[in-house]
Formats: structure tokens, C-alpha cells, sequence
């Protein structure tokens, strides 16, 4: 399966059912009943779809991540997140689509979490940004009502949460929609590292932190996944400027060669770098 980690409309109203503390009623709004067949001409370039597939068919989904991460021994901390409410200083499409990719991951690591409260609190967010870059209807297609019978179980929730991906076949149909759907796991992919390096620096245990270093560690060989995507935006201003910190990132930890060296002074260069970069993208 060709995947692009989006979570909006239908699916994510009755996943935050799940998680308990509001009732329906309050996201009955966002529910769609039936969904219009994306008629939109298939004009994207071979090229890039390929690149597009080959890339994110070779990284692992940030909700993966996420749940790994929840089994390290720290307490949830939801002052680590982005404020569901925050307004972007820019208003651009990218990063519209970035701040999509930032707040599922928030919203991942509430639902691991059992925080319903919170999980309501960025699917509000999801939706409404969704819904701003056209992208609903694609998830709402997907889903359908597969969430609906699953309401009572969290795994498969996560499951179902894990498999709202972008097909190439059913979304993909543009190069601006590729180009959205990068930029949207580019901030997942950002939020993922910021939360391991935060929920990394609260382990105590020696075991379970070089089990954390090592995890931030394996993502070298997936960040130079996605700036080897990202390299086919070189006219985009902002996309560059993000892919030119993703780089230096991955050089950082590329250049160390067996995670057993990844001592505490590399951990806090790298984090350091990651923190920065997301703060930037959220300012």
C-alpha cells in the first residue's frame, strides 16, 4: 500500500468516540453521510508518483512510531504538544499541509494515551485544516464505516488510524496533491522525532534509553527516504528551507555509526536541532 498518513472527517469523528470523554452529539458536524466521487483529471507526472510511492512505501508510519514510544515509561505530557487552537503565522498551503501532518501526531499520541479529551481537542483542528487543503473526501472514501465497528476496541482503532493513507489511485491524481501529501508527512514525520527526543529525554531506566537512542538512531535510514523526496521541490522556497534542516538532522545522525556511540552530548545536539526546526514550523 502506497501511504501518506492523513486523518480527517468521518474517520477521526468516531475514532475520538473511542477514547471516552465527549459524546457524539458534540462531532456529529463533522460526520459525512455520503461522499462525492473525486472526478478530478489525472495529470500528475509518472515521474514524481513513482518517486512519491517508492519513498513512502519505504518509511514507516509516524503512528507506529508513536505507539513504540509509549511503552518507554513516561507519563503522558500534553504541554509537550502544539496548541490544537494555534494560529499559523503563514497561511500558505505548505504550511497548512505541514501543520495537518503536526497535529495528527499530537493527536497519535493522545489516542496511545487513552486522552480522549485531548484526541477531541486536535480532531477538531484535523478536520477543520483538512477540510482547508481538500482533503476529506479522500479519507472519508477510505474509512467508511470500518471505524464505526471498531469504536470499542483501541488497537484496531490505531489499526484503522494507521491505515488512513493517501493511494496513489484514489488521491494522488495532481502533482500540487503529491506535493501536499509530502508536505504532510514531512510535519508528521518532524512531530515523530520531536516526541521521541522530548518523551527520550523523561527515561530513566539505562536499558530503555539506549533502546530510545537507538530509535532515534534507525531514523537515518528514513529521513534520507523523505529528503530524497523532498529533493524533487526544488522551486518551492519553503519546502526547500524545511528539507535543508532535515538534512543536516540526518547528517548529524548518519555520521554516527553504530548506535552504541550515540552518547548523551550527540543525543542533545541532534534533539536540539529537531526542537528548533519544529518550532520554526509552528511559529
Amino acid at each position: 500500500m502506497n501511504k501518506l498518513f492523513f486523518a480527517a472527517g468521518i474517520s477521526l469523528s468516531l475514532l475520538s468516540v473511542s477514547c471516552g470523554d465527549k459524546p457524539s452529539e458534540e462531532i456529529a458536524e463533522n460526520v459525512t453521510t455520503e461522499t462525492p466521487k473525486d472526478t478530478t483529471p489525472i495529470t500528475v507526472n509518472e515521474e514524481t508518483k513513482f518517486k512519491f510511492d517508492f519513498a513512502i512505501a519505504n518509511i514507516p508510519s509516524p503512528v507506529g512510531s508513536i505507539n513504540e514510544l509509549s511503552g518507554w515509561g513516561v507519563d503522558y505530557n500534553n504541554a509537550l504538544l502544539v496548541d490544537s487552537k494555534k494560529q499559523l503565522a503563514t497561511n500558505s498551503e505548505f504550511s497548512k499541509a505541514v501543520a495537518l501532518g503536526i497535529y495528527n501526531i499530537d493527536m497519535s499520541y493522545a489516542m496511545v494515551n487513552n486522552k480522549g479529551e485531548d484526541v477531541l481537542k486536535y480532531m477538531k483542528t484535523v478536520v477543520k485544516t483538512s477540510d482547508e487543503l481538500g482533503l476529506k473526501n479522500a479519507v472519508d472514501q477510505m474509512v467508511g464505516k470500518r471505524a464505526e465497528k471498531n469504536l470499542g476496541n483501541k488497537d484496531s482503532l490505531l489499526t484503522i488510524l494507521d491505515e488512513i493513507f493517501i493511494k496513489s489511485d484514489s488521491y494522488l491524481r495532481t502533482n500540487e496533491r503529491v506535493y501536499t501529501a509530502s508536505a504532510v508527512f514531512a510535519g508528521s514525520w518532524v512531530e515523530s522525532l520531536y516526541l521521541t527526543c522530548k518523551i527520550a529525554e523523561g527515561v530513566k531506566d539505562p536499558a530503555t534509553k539506549e533502546k530510545a537512542y537507538k530509535h532515534l538512531w534507525d531514523q537515518r535510514f528514513y529521513l534520507k527516504n523523505l529528503t530524497d523526496l523532498l529533493n524533487d521541490y526544488k522551486d518551492k522556497k519553503e519546502c526547500v528551507a524545511l528539507n535543508d534542516e532535515l538534512k543536516k538532522i540526518h547528517a548529524d545522525i548518519d555520521a554516527i555509526k553504530d548506535p552504541k556511540d550515540l552518547k548523551d552530548a550527540d543525543f542533545k545536539k541532534i534533539s536540539e536541532k529537531i526542537y528548533a526546526l519544529r518550532a520554526s514550523l509552528m511559529k
